[in-house]
C-alpha cells in the first residue's frame, strides 16, 4: 500500500466517521412531539432546553401540549392557546405569520403561547423606562414595543421562566 492510499484511507474514515456522528447527533437532538406539527418541533424542544437552563425540567410532549400552523382569523391575532375541552393546551400559530416572520419572531410568538399553555402565565403589558416591552408575555395591547432579539433575550426568558402569573 501506498502511502498516497493510506492517506486517502484514513481520510475517507475520518469523513465516514463525521457524517455517521452528525447523523448520531441529529437523532439525539430531534424529539417527538405528538399532535404537534414538525416545523414547531425545534422550538418546542428549545423551549424546554431553555427552561432546563434556568433549573426547570419541562417536557411538553409528557404535558401533552399540541400545536399546529393554521390560519386565524382574528384580526392581529398571530398566536394562540386554546383551552377548550376538545383541545386544551393547543398552540395555533398563524399560518401569515409563519410564512413571513423572522426565526426569533416565531420562537417569541411560541415561547409567549407556551408561557400561557404550559406555564400558565397571565398576560403582563409592563414597559421598560425606553417603551420596549417588559416580558415576552405581553398582550399586544399595551403599547410597548417588542424588542426580542439575540443581545436581550436571555432577560426576557429569565423574566419568562422565573416571574409568576400576571394579567
Amino acid at each position: 500500500m501506498t502511502y498516497f492510499n493510506l492517506i486517502r484511507i484514513i481520510a475517507f474514515s475520518f469523513l465516514i466517521t463525521l457524517v455517521a456522528c452528525g447523523k448520531e447527533e441529529q437523532i439525539q437532538l430531534n424529539k417527538e412531539y405528538q399532535g404537534v406539527e414538525a416545523e414547531l418541533w425545534s422550538y418546542f424542544e428549545k423551549f424546554e432546553a431553555e427552561a432546563a437552563e434556568r433549573g426547570m425540567a419541562i417536557d411538553l410532549a409528557t404535558a401533552g401540549i399540541t400545536g399546529s400552523i393554521e390560519k386565524i382569523h382574528a384580526h392581529g391575532t398571530v398566536g394562540l392557546c386554546n383551552h377548550r375541552l376538545d383541545q386544551p393546551n393547543h398552540v395555533v400559530i398563524d399560518i401569515d405569520f409563519w410564512t413571513t416572520a423572522s426565526d426569533n419572531a416565531k420562537e417569541m410568538i411560541i415561547f409567549h403561547e407556551l408561557g400561557h399553555c404550559y406555564l400558565e402565565r397571565g398576560h403582563n403589558d409592563a414597559k421598560n423606562s425606553d417603551g420596549t416591552c417588559a416580558s415576552i408575555m405581553r398582550s399586544g395591547r399595551g403599547g410597548c414595543i417588542d424588542f426580542y432579539t439575540s443581545a436581550n433575550k436571555n432577560d426576557y426568558l429569565n423574566e419568562l421562566y422565573t416571574e409568576g402569573s400576571s394579567n
